[in-house]
C-alpha cells in the first residue's frame, strides 16, 4: 500500500491546501487585496502622469497652457484664495 512517511507527507500537504482555500475565499482578505491594489492604480498613475507632465514641461509643450493657468490663477486671487 501507501509508505506511512508519504501518508504523513500527504496529510500535511492536505492541511496546507484547506489553509490556503480558506485564505483565498476569506471575504475580509479579498476586499483588503482589492483596497491595496486600488491604491497602488491611483499612486501609480499619479507618479507616471506627474512624469509626463515633468516631460512635457522641460521639453516645452506644455507651456502653450501658460494663458489658461495664469487666467485660473487670477480668477482664484478674485475669489479670495492664493494658488502657488
Amino acid at each position: 500500500m501507501i509508505d506511512p512517511e508519504l501518508k504523513t507527507h500527504l496529510k500535511n500537504i492536505e492541511k496546507e491546501v484547506t489553509i490556503l482555500r480558506k485564505e483565498m475565499t476569506s471575504l475580509r482578505d479579498v476586499f483588503m487585496r482589492g483596497i491595496i491594489n486600488g491604491a497602488g492604480y491611483v499612486v501609480g498613475a499619479a507618479i507616471v502622469l506627474t512624469l509626463i507632465g515633468w516631460i512635457l514641461n522641460a521639453v516645452g509643450v506644455i507651456p502653450a497652457f501658460a494663458q489658461s493657468v495664469s487666467e485660473f490663477r487670477a480668477s482664484i486671487d478674485r475669489i479670495g484664495g492664493t494658488v502657488r
